[in-house]
């Protein structure tokens, strides 16, 4: 009997090449840019605190002042820090009928004032939605390369908690996926 060795299809170098993972990256916008938002969605000069009152990421869903849950997370990324969202999808021909990530959180100030709330997400066409009793605020990225900041105001009396959620969409109701670095919550 003949024995024939074949050589390899891929080399181990290739194998190795094609094992690679490329990390989504997503940086937030600078400090005056979002504070040049803001005071465009306020129609008046704000002034931001460096720091935020509430910041939740895939590494610190929870804080003193409030949380995140995610319904149907994509992937909850650790490593990038980022929480992957799939693109919410009609599955029928009614309003409820529908699949996807959504991101339910609450924040709870420790004193009444105006505050702004800061989504930072990137993704290939998605709208961001940010929900809230302001309605719905919404940011678009053309492309994973482009950042999105959706953001929206909110003034809070005493004892008051926000209750607000986010998903995210692609054009025509197409499947998605948004990748949300992070909420963020400025005392203002």
């Amino acid at each position: 009997m003949k024995s024939i060795v074949e050589e390899p299809l891929v080399s181990l170098a290739q194998l190795d090449k094609k094992r690679e993972v490329e990390i989504q990256k997503v940086t937030r916008i600078s400090h005056a840019q979002l504070t040049s938002h803001a005071s465009k969605l306020a129609s008046a000069s704000i002034t931001l605190p460096v720091t935020a009152s509430m910041e939740l990421t895939t590494r610190h869903p929870y804080d003193a002042a409030g949380l995140m849950d995610v319904y149907k997370p994509g992937r909850w990324d650790c490593t990038s820090n980022l929480l992957y969202m799939f693109a919410i999808v009609a599955t029928g021909p009614d309003p409820g009928e529908w699949d996807g990530s959504v991101v339910y959180a609450n924040f709870k100030p420790s004193v009444p004032g105006t505050y702004l709330i800061v989504a930072t997400f990137s993704g290939y066409q998605i709208t961001m939605n940010l929900y809230g009793p302001w309605g719905v605020n919404t940011a678009y990225t053309p492309t994973t390369s482009d950042i999105g900041t959706a953001i929206a105001l909110w003034t809070a009396a005493a004892g008051d908690t926000l209750y607000f959620d986010l998903n995210c969409t692609a054009p025509s109701g197409e499947a998605g996926l948004g990748y949300l670095e992070s909420i963020q919550v400025f005392a203002l």
